[in-house]
């Protein structure tokens, strides 16, 4: 069963998450996330404020944070497809389209286990000043009007306290990240079939063009790493903004596109005897 795609993707679980590379990245990210909120904190601390639990929505509006976390992610990902020449063994029983196949479902599955623990830590390092509630609450209303003296990364748009109730802010922004951090993972994994730098190259320059839509909204349509921020989503003043549907549609679509790419890839190698 080791060569079935069930038995090798259970095998990335015992040898990819428990590795140097992941405990580095669990570290960063506890770190990161800790910089971000300190400001915060520090503000409800002073002046009393208790928030909501609902502010996991909040903290992707800002587009430092996206950049700093799908970077650590990328690094994250991008020791994928395993060494081949290591691998050859695993290869020659299951076969080299099977096996890059396991790995690909592992990365798919990996962005889902990463937006659980940016969820759990954003939970956790903020529980200190969090009171549970149905609502937004007045301590986000609060930090909506502005904040001075505190380097504050979690920006609240009334834009969005107004036109979104919180269960289904959070959840867009979930469902949106696990998908975005699938598809970035699956691109990683099909630009390293090329050379072993391709797939940072490739991801950093999504990421980055995140940015340059930050300036121009045109390329908001083309810009994945920008619709997990909810202020790019479409409203009745900015039709051109895209809607949730075709974010989501677009995700699945290019992630299930860049897998056959790999398969396709991974299949004119050498393992197979044929011409690269």
């Amino acid at each position: 069963i080791m060569y079935s795609v069930w038995g090798y993707y259970r095998h990335l679980f015992r040898r990819s998450l428990l590795s140097w590379r992941m405990l580095s990245v669990a570290l960063l990210t506890i770190l990161t996330m800790d910089v971000f909120l300190a400001g915060l904190r520090d503000y409800c601390h002073d002046a009393g404020v208790r928030l909501s639990q609902w502010g996991f929505a909040f903290l992707w509006i800002n587009k430092y944070v996206v950049l700093s976390f799908l970077l650590i992610y990328i690094f994250a990902v991008s020791n994928f497809p395993l060494d081949r020449e290591r691998e050859r063994y695993s290869i020659a029983r299951m076969g080299v389209s099977r096996w890059v196949a396991a790995q690909g479902l592992y990365l798919i599955t990996f962005g889902w286990i990463y937006t659980a623990l940016l969820l759990v830590l954003q939970g956790m390092l903020l529980s200190g000043v969090t009171q549970w509630a149905d609502g937004w609450g007045e301590g986000w209303a609060m930090v909506s009007g502005g904040v001075g003296g505190y380097d504050m990364y979690v920006s609240v748009p009334y834009q969005v306290l107004s036109n979104y109730a919180p269960l289904e802010a959070n959840l867009l922004v979930t469902v949106i990240l696990g998908l975005l951090l699938g598809m970035l993972a699956i691109l990683v994994l099909w630009m390293n079939l090329y050379f072993r730098a391709a797939g940072a190259i490739a991801g950093g320059a999504v990421i980055f063009l995140g940015l340059a839509a930050d300036k121009l909204g045109g390329l908001l349509q083309y810009s994945p790493t920008s619709w997990i921020q909810l202020g790019y989503h479409y409203n009745v003043m900015k039709p051109w903004q895209p809607k949730p549907g075709y974010i989501v549609t677009m995700l699945v679509l290019l992630t299930v596109l860049e897998l056959i790419m790999a398969k396709l890839r991974v299949e004119h190698t050498q393992e197979n005897n044929r011409r690269r």
